[in-house]
């Protein structure tokens, strides 16, 4: 008899040809097997045409990490049965929110030039720990372009370079700020480091945040994901919505009762 299998909840597996019944529950279906759960990824498309295509990427899944078995681009191109897609921007493993895939190599050119050239609108919507006394402004210090950790978020010195986040608070309390966040330049992780640096992490960042911290989080509010989502993506005159996960809203009406 084959050995049964665990899986968690960041785990995504195609099924394909499968004569089973499925349940939805958020971006996931779970289908009940003879020897294990099987989890199939089904994913949002939020817009395309002729160029790209822009999706609703869920928290816990690589956009095109190679050592993943079953990451976004891949899940994407099974779910459209498309040959390549080609990713020209990428969501941390944690974010969720607006990804957007090229569809030739043309496009994908002409879309990364966009990228570079900072013409990008992106609007993030986050969770800091901690009531933040500004109500708006901007996060500029130097970063590296590393993933870095909590001794060290700005990283090494001779790696850095000047990053700018511009935030708005939305609504706040004793204990969490949601914020409004918009990339002037865009280094890997940066609001994740901008906050951490701020001494206002985000909550549920593993990799900048305190553990002991997001596990009282995840006790309380039955929350276990880092609360940063990519909300809008404004792109060669394209503007693009995801809805906002109702997790980002429950952390505090969870507070009123």
């Amino acid at each position: 008899m084959a050995p049964q299998r665990h899986l968690n909840e960041f785990d995504a597996w195609q099924v394909l040809g499968s004569e089973v019944e499925v349940e939805t529950l958020h971006n996931y279906i779970y289908e009940s097997c003879y020897l294990f759960k099987v989890i199939i990824l089904m994913i949002d498309i939020l817009f395309q045409n002729d160029d790209f295509i822009a999706v609703d990427k869920p928290y816990g899944i690589s956009v095109h990490n190679n050592e993943d078995p079953e990451n976004l681009l891949l899940v994407v191109e099974k779910q459209l049965k498309i040959a390549k897609l080609y990713p020209v921007h990428r969501l941390d493993k944690e974010t969720s929110g607006v990804q957007v895939f090229a569809l030739n190599e043309v496009a994908a050119r002409k879309l990364s030039d966009e990228f570079q050239k900072k013409t990008v609108l992106k609007i993030y919507r986050g969770i800091l720990k901690g009531q933040l006394k500004q109500k708006s402004g901007a996060w500029v210090k130097s970063l590296s372009d590393k993933a870095e950790g909590r001794k060290n978020p700005a990283g090494l010195l001779k790696n850095r370079v000047l990053c700018k986040t511009l935030f708005r608070v939305l609504k706040s309390s004793n204990y969490f700020t949601s914020c409004e966040f918009s990339l002037i330049t865009g280094r890997q992780h940066q609001i994740r480091k901008h906050a951490a640096l701020a001494n206002h992490v985000l909550v549920g960042d593993a990799r900048y945040g305190d553990l002991r911290y997001n596990q009282k989080i995840a006790s309380i509010f039955k929350i276990e994901r880092m609360l940063l989502h990519c909300l809008q993506l404004e792109i060669l005159g394209q503007r693009i919505e995801s809805p906002l996960p109702s997790c980002f809203l429950d952390i505090f009406n969870s507070q009123a009762k």
